[in-house]
Formats: C-alpha cells, sequence, structure tokens
C-alpha cells in the first residue's frame, strides 16, 4: 500500500468517525432537525435523489419483517448536489430497529459493496457514498 493511499484512507476513517459520532449526538439530542432524520417507519422505502442528499440518518422498524431501502439512480443523486465534484462523499446511516434486516436496493450506476448491502437487525451502519463520476449522461456513485 503506497503512503498516499494510505494517508488518504487513514484521513477517511477520521472523519467516519468522528461524522458518526456527530450523527449520534444530534440524534439523541434535543436539536434534531427533520432535515437530519427520516423515519421510514415499518415499510419499504424509495429514496429520491433530494432525500438521499438531505437525510444524514434513515431508520427503519424491523421488528415485523425484513425491510428494503431503494437508492436513487447515480444522475439523481449527483444532480441534486449544488456544486458535485467526482471523489465527493455523502455520509449517511440507516438503522434496523427490530430483529429484522435492512436490504439497500442499487438505483442505476450505483454499485454498493458487500459490506453495505445489508444492515443487520438491531443495527445501525454508518455508510458513505463516493461520487465516481459526475459527467452528465455517465454519473456514477459507490457506496461503502
Amino acid at each position: 500500500m503506497n503512503r498516499r493511499f494510505s494517508r488518504w484512507y487513514l484521513s477517511a476513517i477520521i472523519v467516519l468517525i468522528a461524522l458518526s459520532l456527530l450523527s449520534v449526538v444530534s440524534c439523541s439530542g434535543s436539536q434534531t432537525t427533520q432535515a437530519d432524520f427520516y423515519n421510514a417507519g415499518a415499510a419499504n422505502l424509495s429514496v429520491t435523489g433530494a432525500q438521499f442528499d438531505q437525510y444524514i440518518l434513515f431508520r427503519f422498524d424491523t421488528s415485523n419483517s425484513a425491510l428494503n431501502m431503494a437508492l436513487p439512480s447515480a444522475a439523481d443523486i449527483v444532480n441534486n448536489l449544488s456544486s458535485p465534484y467526482a471523489g465527493e462523499v455523502i455520509i449517511f446511516a440507516v438503522a434496523a430497529d427490530g430483529s429484522n434486516p435492512v436490504t439497500l436496493i442499487a438505483g442505476t450506476n450505483v454499485t454498493i459493496k458487500s459490506t453495505a448491502q445489508s444492515i443487520p437487525a438491531n443495527a445501525t451502519l454508518t455508510m458513505y457514498c463516493e461520487l465516481d463520476s459526475i459527467t452528465s449522461g455517465n454519473q456514477a456513485v459507490t457506496i461503502y
């Protein structure tokens, strides 16, 4: 592993940990705003690009059944950002509050790495979406 990649990887981990802590603090305090949190309840959810770019945490009540979260297309994600750039990272979390998991379903040109495909029961998984390409007609993102 070269030094440049190691530094980037370490920086990304530090940022993810810091943002994860901020998400937990904001969700447990009285300062949570509607824009921070989307409560999907006990239903499957098809997320729009605007919702994906707006919310930090998506919560599912999985006490009765496993649920799905369908992600928007890469074009929809990119087009809803004000000044996107290749390599930009969007951090979000998905909570499966119950005895069943939540499965992510990829939109067009969205790659979901195996570690982010399923959120286990009674768990919250913090993920990041990297914009791989923002070229019109060829937008692509990867979820880690």
